[in-house]
């Protein structure tokens, strides 16, 4: 599972939050843990990805991917 980051910056476009600074600070977590949670490299457990999407006002489906099928 990964998170939609182009979703996420839509998103965040909306709510005119400017960067993922400012993301992180309304989310109560470090920069960093939010740059892992958004990277291609690591798979956020749910307990982000619902946070994440509760904080958009989202279902947490409008912000993953899906998975690519080959």
């Amino acid at each position: 599972m990964k998170i939609n980051k182009f979703k996420v910056k839509e998103l965040m476009a909306q709510k005119k939050i400017n960067n993922q600074i400012e993301l992180a600070e309304m989310l109560g977590i470090s920069k960093n843990q939010l740059s892992n949670i958004l990277s291609e490299k690591f798979n956020p457990i749910k307990s982000n990805v619902v946070e994440l999407a509760d904080f958009f006002g989202v279902s947490p489906l409008d912000i993953i991917e899906e998975k690519k099928r080959g």
